[in-house]
């Protein structure tokens, strides 16, 4: 029995990965060009930016919080640091420049990143020290930063970034992108981080049952102010990330990433319901929808039948997940039979008819 339960419980944490590589293998069977070195960058390019914002969505879910203030985030440092950097331009048509101040980027960038923390840190702090309903206050804060972005922005684009500022999303180190490199560091370090240190620990603890987690001597409120803090930080940096690849600032730049970002983690494990998951298994969602997206682009499918094909994967992954709740309670109950039977004496298991 308790075989069966390993087995069951393995394939459950390592289905990801098995669907992943049966994809790329099928994939590269039927796509021409698909298994090639450009394209395989090309698909971790177009990964990075999804990758980063799903570390911060990874902790928030794994101590039973939401972030859906992240896009917002990304909408307002793109539009906030092309509008420091660039020189001032009237509005001709869709085009605008910036306020004139023309900052430099290594100037920028430590603003931008700030704003970001900001946000995380006053959406945990409103969450946490005021009470107020997680979803409710990081909606609110994306519809917020959203509309500063356009309020800045005039809704106009601004293009022109500087090649300073667009060297983590533009760049590459031989032939292998910035951005690529970094994430990688990322996940990395937070898988480290959550694996091996107190805090992670905590996240884990309070997402599992936060009242206990108080009980054993963790700080739920510091904890996940300090978890939104540090997804509105990687929100910012995916921001910068974003705009530098593109060189040009749009206000509306990542809407409809929340949908993505969630389901990525939830495809790699994080469970909806906190305190599960891994870093490591999320990067295996974000490789997953991303190796998905560049196949249906290749393949010329129609974007209706993307969006589909989208929301399919993402209602295998609630399935998933789902299943995991189930069998883990399963086991618990059937673990705890167990022992009562070994402990129990012989004629009370006769009574009782366990």
């Amino acid at each position: 029995m308790n075989n069966q339960r390993d087995w069951i419980e393995i394939a459950l944490k390592r289905f990801i990965w098995i669907v992943l590589i049966v994809l790329i293998i099928v994939f590269g069977l039927t796509i021409d060009n698909y298994l090639t070195l450009s394209n395989t960058m090309n698909i971790l390019i177009h990964a990075s930016v999804l990758g980063v914002l799903v570390i911060g969505q990874s902790l928030c879910l794994m101590s039973h919080k939401l972030d859906l203030s992240a896009e917002g985030v990304v909408s307002l440092v793109a539009v906030l640091a092309a509008w420091l950097m660039l020189p001032f331009r009237e509005m001709d048509l869709a085009q605008a420049g910036g306020i004139g101040w023309e900052l430099h980027p290594l100037l920028v960038i430590p603003i931008i990143l700030a704003v970001g923390a900001l946000a995380g840190f006053l959406n945990g702090f409103m969450i946490m020290k005021i009470g107020m309903n997680f979803f409710i206050v990081t909606l609110a804060m994306q519809l917020l930063l959203r509309g500063l972005a356009f309020v800045i922005s005039e809704g106009a684009i601004m293009p022109g970034t500087p090649a300073l500022f667009n060297f983590l999303g533009g760049e590459r180190l031989g032939v292998i992108p910035i951005s690529v490199i970094v994430v990688l560091f990322l996940y990395l370090f937070f898988d480290y981080v959550m694996k091996n240190t107190r805090f992670g620990r905590q996240v884990y603890a309070i997402g599992g049952n936060e009242e206990a987690a108080r009980a054993a001597g963790f700080s739920p409120v510091r904890t996940v102010i300090i978890v939104y803090t540090i997804s509105g930080l990687l929100a910012a940096l995916a921001g910068w990330m974003l705009l530098g690849r593109l060189e040009t600032s749009v206000p509306n730049l990542g809407v409809g990433l929340t949908l993505e970002v969630v389901a990525a983690s939830v495809i790699g494990g994080v469970a909806l319901a906190g305190g599960e998951g891994s870093i490591i298994g999320a990067f295996a969602g974000v490789l997953l929808l991303a190796v998905v997206n560049n196949a249906l682009n290749l393949m010329n499918i129609d974007p209706f039948w993307v969006d589909a094909v989208r929301g399919f994967i993402i209602l295998a992954a609630l399935i998933i997940d789902a299943q995991k709740a189930r069998y883990k309670g399963r086991f618990q109950y059937e673990t705890i039979g167990e022992e009562f039977r070994e402990q129990a004496p012989i004629e009370t298991l006769d009574s009782l008819d366990v």
